[in-house]
């Protein structure tokens, strides 16, 4: 069970700002791209004299557009679509863009280029106007002057820019040439998620390597690839364009991360970013590290640190190993050997550090944190707090559907979500039901829990952690090496704020709903991350109001009940117990004598066949101690 949806390159609303339309196909189709080059600006002391580390070599501001403002000569536009090139001062524009996401560029009073890519797909006769039925991916370049770097080699791109694009992966890249556009090396520049406006950011990215062969002949060119991304609009805007000389020595720790997922290479949802793990799905984790040596020099000898701390600030880890990095190297460093994590419930902390063996201009940037937990049986990849929400259009029916990986067998007793409060009309007394699905397939379903109605009490506010517990009649085996889907749904009829709180990676959560008013549901994939987890607690539902002196008694599955009816109840220690059913009057209509049972969680069938349609109590008794629920039988 290890396949993934593919999207379907269609145009995205500017309503639905994190949902991305899926295709039905079964097979993997990979396109995602990798950073390669790091983003942000240090700020270093200037340096008289000679040329040093810091030193602006090279720079444009686009004053005088394509004509140039750099001292060497003008820009010049290649591809099938360089119209869509353009010098501008009041910024983007077209169906889903507008001059409000004008960038803010240092030196934006002077005008920029932009890249076009919404203008050109926009259908500008209608009114209001809109984007054409089939958008062109576009193909074009922003190429400089030929640059000579003889007397600077070692140097870095620095660049500020502000994008969107849509629908599949990044389309900008930097590139470099030394043979006149010959040939390219690419640096993809992916600074934001899909269909998400990150602002404006400054990005630097190391050439030093790239124009090794003939610094004296460089050509560098920004790069819209539509084709082979497939992404159509929304813009790219791009100003102050610098070259600056790099330190001699500068490591830099891009990221430290407890996973390592990727859509291009991954065949199963293993390595997701989880950040609880059930003691029974504790596996090694790939915790790692990406450097980069922004330095004019080989980094040699670098010591990267692996710690991971319990809640009570004991070591559980403390791991070394050594890399080289040669100037303008970027690579990720894993933890050897594997770490698997203690089979203990609480919160752990990573800390990676790295050292450098021979000189670093600073070392502010060489460090990361990360965390996650260890329960004992709930499986999550979410922040933990009802941080925002997702809705469905005009209160329609939605699925709202999180990906897993299960590393070894067990049975999943409930799936647990998180709702946020507001909403109109209320979701107060609307249904709502847990969903098993193949991983192979959201739309294949394999179980489905019992309907639960909302109540006013379930609902968060801001950041709140109230769980809502909805649980299978029977236990489903999950297989070990498999992945699954599990998933909230409901039928519309009120506005349910599914709870979300942090990044789902591409093609790992999904939602079927309205994208756009009369289109019709469907299928897509999101990056917010929903508050709906795996549950293998055998006495999910229980909650801790349902208990009395050790022993806990949980709502029948299912209520109401039209034949058997399961009622999960469990024991800190052993007790002698009887089962009895009252009805409305209170007589005593049934009665089971279940004698000594063991410490743990357990489940009576019983049937009420036998009884009349009509609302019933239900009581656990043992030695003075009555938990009492109601139920409803059906005919």
């Amino acid at each position: 069970m290890n396949n993934k949806y593919i999207l379907l390159l269609l145009a995205c609303s500017a309503g639905a700002a994190h949902a991305q339309r899926v295709n039905k196909p079964h097979l993997p189709s990979w396109a995602r791209l990798e950073h390669a080059a790091h983003a942000g600006t240090q700020v270093r002391p200037s340096e008289a004299g000679a040329r040093a580390g810091g030193d602006v070599v090279w720079s444009e501001d686009f004053a005088n557009g394509l004509a140039g403002n750099n001292g060497t000569g003008p820009w010049t536009l290649d591809g099938f679509d360089s119209q869509w090139w353009v010098y501008t001062t009041t910024g983007p524009n077209g169906a889903y863009s507008n001059n409000g996401e004008a960038i803010t560029s240092e030196s934006a009073d002077n005008g920029w280029m932009v890249f076009q890519a919404d203008s050109g797909n926009t259908d500008w006769d209608q009114d209001p106007p809109a984007i054409v039925g089939t958008p062109t991916a576009w193909d074009a370049g922003l190429v400089s002057p030929t640059i000579d770097l003889s007397g600077s080699p070692y140097v870095m791109v620095e660049f500020q820019q502000s994008m969107r694009y849509c629908c599949s992966s990044s389309p900008h890249f930097l590139q470099v040439s030394t043979n006149d556009g010959g040939t390219w090396t690419s640096f993809p520049v992916i600074t934001a998620p899909v269909n998400e406006d990150p602002g404006t950011l400054t990005t630097s990215v190391n050439i030093a390597d790239a124009i090794d062969g003939d610094p004296s002949n460089v050509t560098i060119r920004f790069y819209h690839d539509g084709p082979n991304s497939s992404s159509s609009h929304y813009h790219w805007q791009i100003d102050d364009v610098k070259i600056v000389e790099l330190y001699n020595y500068d490591l830099i720790m891009e990221s430290g991360s407890t996973s390592d997922w990727a859509a291009a290479t991954a065949f199963t949802y293993d390595s997701l970013n989880y950040t609880v793990y059930p003691v029974s799905q504790l596996r090694p984790l790939p915790l790692n590290v990406s450097l980069t040596n922004n330095g004019s020099q080989a980094q040699t000898g670098t010591v990267v640190n692996f710690t991971v701390t319990d809640e009570g600030g004991s070591e559980v880890l403390n791991q070394d190993q050594s890399v080289d990095l040669a100037p303008g190297a970027q690579q990720r460093v894993f933890i050897d050997p594997d770490f698997t994590p203690p089979a203990v419930a609480g919160t752990y902390d990573v800390a990676f550090s790295a050292t450098s063996t021979v000189g670093d201009t600073s070392t502010s940037d060489n460090s990361a944190e990360a965390s996650f937990k260890v329960s004992e049986f709930i499986y999550s990849r979410d922040g933990g707090t009802a941080a925002d929400y997702f809705d469905a259009t005009d209160d329609l029916e939605y699925e709202l559907c999180n990906g897993f990986h299960v590393a070894n067998d067990v049975e999943l007793y409930a799936v647990d979500v998180s709702l946020r409060s507001g909403g109109s009309p209320s979701p107060v007394g609307i249904p709502i039901y847990g969903l098993l699905k193949d991983g192979a397939d959201v739309e294949v379903e394999l179980s489905s829990t019992s309907e639960h109605v909302i109540a006013q009490s379930e609902l968060n506010g801001a950041n709140g952690i109230k769980v809502i517990s909805l649980v299978f009649a029977e236990p489903q085996f999950l297989e070990a090496g498999s992945d699954y889907f599990v998933c909230i749904k409901h039928f519309g009829g009120a506005e349910v704020r599914t709870a979300i709180n942090g990044f789902s990676e591409d093609q790992s959560t999904f939602i079927y709903f309205e994208n756009e008013p009369g289109a019709g549901p469907d299928w897509f994939f999101t990056n917010d991350m929903p508050l709906v987890r795996m549950n293998f607690n055998p006495s999910a539902g229980i909650e801790d109001g349902d208990r009395q002196n050790g022993i806990g008694l949980g709502q029948n599955i299912p209520n109401p009940a039209d034949m058997n009816t399961l009622i999960p109840y469990d024991l800190k220690e052993g007790a002698k117990l009887t089962f009895e059913v009252h009805d409305m009057s209170g007589k005593l209509v049934a009665v089971q004598a279940l004698g000594d049972r063991a410490p743990g969680s357990h489940r009576l069938k019983f049937d009420t066949s036998a009884l009349n349609e009509g609302v019933y109590f239900y009581s656990l008794t043992s030695e003075g101690t009555r938990l009492t629920k109601r139920m409803t039988v059906i005919r």
